[in-house]
């Protein structure tokens, strides 16, 4: 085995190995669900805070051509003590780049990632 090979092998364990230390929804049994977005949300981020781990539910809505879509994550900084903000839904928990008191611009990177739409976009945290 060439040395290329041998460092793409050991980024792919590395990035592997980082994918499976995010949190899990404690209600895993919601992420099957259909239109669950806000459960789901509500429960990550409530066992997250369980653990004193800084998040919040995101709620994002847009326009998609002819009607307004919607959508609902938990947002959260991970590993405690680093400035890493994550997103969480249905499809997993995704690494974004954006400030946590603009709750515009998270769910921009959010939408992003997921390949949603992000025109007319406004979102906010709920309380």
């Amino acid at each position: 085995m060439n040395y290329r090979c041998r460092i793409s092998l050991m980024a792919a364990a590395m990035f592997v190995a980082a994918c499976a230390s995010t949190p899990r929804n404690p209600e895993a049994w919601m992420e099957r669900e259909i239109n669950a977005c806000l459960p789901t949300a509500i429960a990550f981020r409530e066992g997250l805070r369980r653990y004193n781990v800084w998040s919040e539910v995101l709620v994002a809505r847009w326009w998609d051509g002819s009607s307004p879509r919607g959508h609902a994550y938990a947002v959260y900084l991970y590993p405690p003590g680093k400035n890493q903000l994550w997103t969480y839904d249905q499809w997993g928990s995704y690494r974004s780049h954006a400030y946590t008191n603009s709750p515009v611009m998270v769910a921009h990177a959010a939408n992003l990632q997921r390949n949603l739409s992000t025109e007319r976009l406004t979102a906010e945290y709920l309380q």
